[in-house]
């Protein structure tokens, strides 16, 4: 792709320029992908909604974005580039305009999924231009760390500003940020796009759009089985059952397709590939272990009851120990001076690292300070991970197949996400119960230690002015608070040190692996 055709004379030969307005539109665009992230609680009183839907809404977003990252492809080598992104843009600027009047949930929903579309059109374009400026060697290397880096560093990004526009003003501010963003977005690319481009166009009638409406259906179906499954008990619920069968046989339909099609949407020859498999499952185990984070952002916003400030400071350092170790890994792939299980091994290394570190430390009233250093590592695992592992990934997969490799490497990311989120959902349910039933046991007048902390506990209530029925009534409180704090700590507890068998036991498996190719390759020599 010649990059000299797409920008204007002022710019294209300045390739930091170039790379610097690239990457402002494309952090301006992804924005709208994490705003909800850090701001969940707000959504869900202001829609008088359930956590579930919040969560639901960003995997639509996430479904549409994937759906239509091949169709941008084609949208960008068939309409004018300069129009086709500022079109697109003033259509992201009003499905903000008309968020700010949605009350219902299900409305929300449906514009977060055409905003999945706006962020693929944009993002997408964004990462192709950002590639016809990187060498080839650096191409897949930089460019996906861009993208990734971005994808995280966005919600930090966006949840600064939300933060201060949700503790100043009304909540639905938010979206004048996010406009904002955009308007800098199309000033920018009517700056450095040219009018006009003398570009092939590919037709439009050749796209499979019944393929497209089976995948998009059928991973609907997947995320709706795996977000709301474990509150409804999972096969208890008739609906559950529906959304889990129909997402089988969408996806087995859609594949059934794509093999007898001419010109499918996704290659499945790259699954021939050995290497292929070996690095969708790193990748899968990647992102189903990274998110224990997520219990570290519970615990400060529902423990410790952090303020917004605070929670994106921590979700700040997070983003820099990630920023600063993918920028290493990224140079050192495309330098290509050190095999894969050198990042698999430090990265999960890493990780384990911050799962026993939290296991051994979490309790009632850790501080910014304490948590500073294993969020950090978190962090700087993830960044030491992804880079190889998607890097190695689309390495593996002949040029012929195009963007199969990203695409199928996209949708494990999205069902890994799903299935973290359902697995960790019903491990802290199980778990849960399990400790509050523990802790309710010892909950009688037999046990010396609940009746002497109880009655001090009344006794202090009763010497602060409150009546007798009141005070027993304020002690139980605290008692049941305390219970379901303790049962949620234990939870937590439990989790990270699962998490740490679970990596102790990949880093055995890597390693095993590494020595025995080493003593098969000696004896081969040897022989």
């Amino acid at each position: 792709m010649d990059k000299n055709i797409y920008f204007k004379e002022w710019i294209h030969n300045w390739n930091w320029g170039v790379r610097s307005a690239l990457f402002l539109i494309l952090l301006f665009t992804i924005v709208q992908f994490s705003l909800f992230s850090l701001t969940q609680n707000y959504v869900v009183s202001y829609f008088g909604a359930q956590p579930e839907d919040v969560t639901f809404s960003i995997q639509v977003t996430y479904i549409s974005l994937l759906l239509t990252l091949p169709l941008q492809l084609r949208f960008l080598n068939y309409f004018n580039t300069k129009k086709y992104l500022i079109s697109t843009s003033l259509f992201g600027i009003i499905l903000n305009l008309i968020s700010m009047k949605t009350t219902e949930i299900e409305v929300f929903i449906v514009i977060r999924f055409l905003q999945g579309i706006v962020i693929s059109f944009i993002a997408g374009g964004m990462l192709t231009f950002i590639f016809t400026r990187l060498h080839d060697e650096k191409k897949m290397a930089v460019g996906y760390s861009v993208f990734y880096g971005t994808l995280l560093g966005s919600s930090v990004v966006a949840g600064a500003p939300s933060a201060w526009v949700i503790d100043n003003m009304d909540w639905k501010m938010i979206y004048y940020v996010v406009i904002l963003f955009q308007i800098a977005s199309v000033i920018i690319i009517y700056l450095i796009f040219k009018p006009e481009r003398e570009h092939t166009k590919y037709p439009l009638y050749q796209i499979d759009w019944k393929a497209y409406v089976i995948l998009g259906s059928g991973m609907f179906s997947v995320a709706y089985f795996m977000v709301y499954g474990p509150k409804h008990y999972w096969f208890d619920d008739k609906l559950i059952v529906f959304s889990f069968f129909s997402g089988i046989f969408l996806l087995a339909l859609f594949v059934l397709r794509q093999i007898n099609s001419k010109r499918p949407i996704i290659d499945f020859s790259i699954f021939k590939s050995r290497k292929f498999i070996a690095g969708l499952i790193f990748l899968a185990l990647f992102y189903g272990l990274k998110d224990t984070l997520n219990l570290v952002y519970s615990y400060v916003s529902t423990i410790n009851n952090w303020s917004n400030y605070d929670y994106i400071e921590l979700a700040c350092i997070n983003i820099l120990g990630m920023a600063l170790t993918m920028y290493m890994a990224s140079q050192l792939v495309a330098k290509k001076k050190f095999p894969l299980h050198f990042f698999l091994i430090t990265g999960f290394g890493l990780m384990l690292s911050f799962n026993f570190w939290m296991y051994c430390i979490i309790s009632p009233g850790l501080n910014l300070n304490d948590l500073m250093i294993p969020v950090f590592l978190q962090g700087a695992s993830s960044g030491m991970l992804f880079v190889p592992i998607a890097t190695f990934i689309l390495s593996s997969v002949p040029v012929k197949t195009g963007i199969s490799g990203s695409l199928i490497a996209g949708n494990m990311r999205f069902f890994a996400t799903l299935n973290s989120f359902a697995g960790y959902y019903t491990l802290q349910l199980f778990y849960n119960q399990h400790y509050k039933e523990q802790f309710l046991s010892h909950l009688t007048p037999y046990d010396v230690t609940y009746t002497e902390r109880n009655s001090s506990a009344i006794q202090t209530y009763l010497s602060k002015g409150f009546t007798s029925q009141e005070a027993i009534s304020l002690a139980n409180s605290t008692n049941m608070k305390s219970v379901t704090t303790q049962a949620q700590l234990l939870t937590s507890q439990t989790i990270f040190l699962g998490a740490s068998y679970a990596l102790i036991v990949i880093i055995i498996i890597i390693l095993s692996h590494v020595f025995y190719r080493k003593f098969y390759k000696r004896k081969k020599r040897e022989a």
